[in-house]
This record gives structure tokens, sequence and C-alpha cells, in this order.
């Protein structure tokens, strides 16, 4: 392990893509199987892909259990995949779920494919590993599905009847220990990995579907899990820590411990790059209040509530800064109400700037 990784520092120049939740489920798995975690990193430790294929490499090894990829699948719940998981529980429709997880899957790092399709069957969820685990082949396949079925359990709220697991390998263990962790039949020595499920329930609303900002909350997180490949710098790691952030905005302070540094750490280090946690929030601030205007229909209070002022009148004031528009002036233009101009610029090019930059 490289040593700035062993400082608990950022490193600005690399990749850090696996959630740490993930880190902690394999931990968690080895502890309900009665083995000792202790070989592998701490939880807090930031891993690229290829380290976490070497970590799960080694966490099968401890195991020794032909049913360890099962568990620790199953125990992986939407929040586990930080921003995918906020995005697919923000989603509408399996369809919807199910389409995004394709395009932002969380397996790339053993060049594996997810496929989503409709066939005579019915609706079909497909991988094919790009890789195997030594001595578990089918590793990765049944990780994915046991997770699959577990965030398919949270977002309808129980089992989904009618579906059935298709997959090519030949079964390791008694083969109602894969019922038990994928809750539903499955079926072995298929040509292909495929989850089959009825046509009618991909359509079906899920508890988002009423949520007046969720398709707004999905390409925020798209966009984001687009960048995740882009060379981290500490001022995108602060960018990435306040958009993901629901609710109550997280202070400068908060933003330092997520990334295991000081608060005087962090001021140094956005300064180094010619900015500030403000700069930032700013920014942040402003994407979100301009895609609540444009795209919702919350009012100036509940929306400067979101995104932590004292009261309106500060938004509004902090909005005009940034855009030299009121925001009521820019939701008009936005929504194709009106042509107004006023300060230096105007809302029309605020409004197309908003339009190209948030487009999925």
């Amino acid at each position: 392990m490289r040593s700035e990784r062993a400082n608990g520092g950022v490193d600005c120049g690399q990749r850090m893509k696996v959630q740490p939740a993930y880190i902690f489920a394999l931990t968690r798995t080895l502890r309900d199987l009665g083995r000792d975690p202790s070989a592998l990193v701490s939880p807090d430790i930031d891993l690229d892909e290829d380290e976490f294929y070497e970590l799960c490499v080694k966490a099968h090894e401890i195991a020794d259990d032909p049913s360890f990829a099962l568990r620790f699948g199953s125990s992986l719940h939407l929040g586990s995949h930080g921003l995918l998981g906020n995005a697919l529980i923000s989603c509408r429709t399996l369809r919807h779920a199910a389409e995004f997880l394709v395009q932002h899957s969380p397996v790339r790092a053993a060049q594996a494919s997810v496929r989503f399709a409709f066939d005579q069957e019915g609706v079909v969820l497909s991988i094919t590993p790009g890789g195997e685990i030594p001595g578990a082949p089918d590793f990765l396949v049944e990780a994915f599905f046991a997770a699959v079925v577990t965030g398919i359990g949270e977002l309808v709220g129980g089992e989904l009847a009618g579906c059935r697991i298709e997959l090519a390998g030949e079964p390791r263990m008694p083969e109602e220990v894969y019922r038990r962790y994928l809750q539903m039949p499955v079926v072995f020595g298929r040509p292909a990995n495929r989850l089959i499920g009825p046509r009618e329930a991909v359509d079906l609303p899920l508890v988002a579907a009423g949520n007046s900002v969720a398709d707004m909350y999905v390409r925020q997180c798209g966009k984001m899990l687009r960048d995740r490949d882009k060379p981290v710098s500490c001022t995108s790691e602060v960018h990435r820590i306040l958009r993901g952030s629901r609710g109550q905005v997280p202070n400068e302070y908060e933003v330092a411990r997520r990334l295991n540094m000081s608060g005087r750490t962090l001021r140094r280090r956005l300064k180094c790059e010619e900015t500030s946690f403000r700069d930032i929030l700013d920014a942040v601030r402003n994407e979100f209040a301009r895609s609540y205007l444009a795209e919702t229909k919350l009012s100036i209070a509940e929306i400067s509530a979101i995104l932590g002022f004292e009261d309106a009148a500060n938004f509004r004031r902090a909005f005009r800064r940034w855009n030299a528009c009121a925001p009521q002036d820019f939701r008009h233009l936005a929504n194709g109400d009106g042509a107004i101009v006023l300060g230096e610029r105007s809302p029309p090019a605020v409004a197309a700037e908003f339009i190209e930059t948030t487009s999925f």
C-alpha cells in the first residue's frame, strides 16, 4: 500500500473509486463466518478498483466458505453504493433503476459487462464477468445478483414475484443456500448469467415516483458518476461530498473529517488549488438552486431552507450575486415564460448555461 494512503490523506492525483462500505461489508461478512478480518485493510482507507479486487481475493481465502460471495452481496444495501445507491433510490420505476445501473455499473473493475433488455421471456438483467477470483469463478456473478436482489427488495418494499435467476455455472453448494440469499428460484447450467422478471413489473411506480426533485437528483448523481474516472483533486473531492449530501449541507470541518484531514489542511490544499471551501459551497448551492428553480415547483422559501440559508432574503441576495438576476426571474426564463434582462448577465444566458450543463 502506498505511503500516502497509509497516512490517511488525499492523494490529489489518484483515483479513489471504491466505496468504504464495500470494504466494511467484506470484513463484516468474514466476522459473521467466525473468521478474523484483521489481515484486511481498514474501511477508512481508500482503494482503487484493482486494489479492491486483490482485497476480494484475500477475503475469499480467509473465508474458506463457498457461500462467501452470496453473503457479501446480500449485505450490500442501497446505501452501501454511495452516489449510485442514492440515485437508484430516487428512480421512479425499476426500468429507470435498471437502466441507470447498467450505465453506471460498479463492476467495471473486472472488465465485466451488465445489460438490461427485453426478450420473449420477459425483462432480463444479465452480467458477463470479465475475470475470476482464484478458487471462486462465480464470485462476481453471485455477489452481483445477491446485491441486486437486496436492492430490488428495498426499492419495492419486499420480494418481486415471478422472477428467477439463471447461472451459467454448476452449483458449488446445496441449492437451498442459493435460494436463501438470492430469494428466488435459481437454475444452473444455463447459457448466460441472468435475472429474468415479468415485463409488467418494471414500470410499476416506486416510492420516489411522487418526489418532485427525484429526476433532478438522479441527473446530478449521473453526472458525478460519469466524472468518477477523472483524476481526483481536493477540490473535486469537496464537490463530490457537497453534491452527494441530502438534507443538511455539511460544513467545512465535517467535509475535512470525511477526507481524513484537519480543517487547516483542507484550507491549505484548497488554497494551493486556487479556491476555498466557501467558493465551492457557493458553486454547489448555485448549481442546486438553479436545478430546483427550473425543474421543481418548490417555493423560494423551501429552496432556501434546503440549501441551508437562514431565510429566503439571504438566498435571494446570494442568488442575485451568483447569477446577476433574481431567482424568480431565472425560474421564468428557464420555463420559457418571458425575457427579462438584469445585471451584467441576462437571465436567458444564465438559463441557457444551466440547460447546457445539466443535460443528462
